[in-house]
């Protein structure tokens, strides 16, 4: 079992038991906001993919929509060329000439045809890309409701819980630079394991195993720990930390004496 030396043993277990009991209260309140924040994030990200999706689609339609200007056109300057066409056949000198322009208009007629088949085709492109277009706007407006919805979720938890929060931080910070002036390198060791682990929880009380007596477990990571261990803590005059997970052990009769005495 790896043990700290440190000057004052009970003094700072104590005080670490305070400070891992301030963070606790601190990691409660920001629960209160659940998975809100997570929430909204992912939100966001379906927001700005459906908003480059429409973007897209956008563009599609516009590009569509001018190849089907660009047809219009050049199919009325093909009208134009039949009908000049017409009055030209009507007016030819010889066979030959009838059936160089009859084959002429005969070629204009068939891209007059093939025009307005491609303008169709694309016009049903840009009807689905609309429909498409329609459909992702309603489920955008959807989730930026949503997301309003949430924030505001989000800011009245945030509202009620600030003044709590802002409280235990001052506290904390006033309890973590008292710890660091008296033996700055057991608050670095504690701070280090704190900020590793997902709930901060550095310090923690052994608990005793089910239906096993003699043995006992670190309560952060459940290592199995001699049963002698659990005389040794209620010494307090060492500290010990857990070989697995590196977290300060403490007996839990003594966590819950000094979080029972603080405010």
């Amino acid at each position: 079992m790896i043990t700290i030396e440190t000057s004052l043993v009970q003094d700072r277990l104590v005080e670490l038991i305070q400070l891992q009991v301030l963070y606790n209260r601190l990691y409660a309140l920001q629960q209160r906001k659940g998975d809100l924040p997570q929430q909204i994030e992912d939100l966001q990200d379906r927001s700005v993919a459906l908003y480059r999706s429409i973007q897209e689609i956008e563009a599609h339609i516009h590009q569509l929509e001018g190849d089907i200007r660009t047809l219009h056109v050049s199919n009325d300057n093909l009208r134009d060329h039949e009908h000049k066409l017409q009055k030209t056949l009507m007016s030819v000198r010889n066979e030959q000439e009838y059936y160089k322009v009859e084959s002429d208009l005969k070629e204009t007629r068939l891209t007059i045809e093939k025009n307005l088949k491609d303008i169709s085709r694309l016009q049903h492109r840009v009807e689905a890309f609309r429909q498409r277009h329609a459909e992702e706007q309603a489920r955008l407006n959807e989730i930026q409701a949503l997301i309003i919805e949430k924030e505001k979720l989000l800011a009245e938890i945030s509202e009620r819980t600030r003044r709590q929060e802002e409280a235990l931080e001052k506290r904390i910070q006033a309890l973590s630079e008292h710890i660091q002036r008296e033996d700055s390198r057991l608050f670095r060791l504690f701070d280090r394991r704190r900020r590793s682990l997902r709930e901060g929880r550095a310090l923690v009380s052994v608990e005793l195993l089910e239906g096993r007596e003699d043995r006992v477990a670190c309560g952060g990571c459940y290592t199995l720990l001699p049963r002698q261990l659990q005389w040794e803590l209620t010494q307090r005059n060492r500290i010990y930390v857990c070989e697995n997970c590196g977290r300060f052990l403490v007996d839990a009769a003594f966590f819950e004496e000094v979080a029972a005495s603080m405010p």
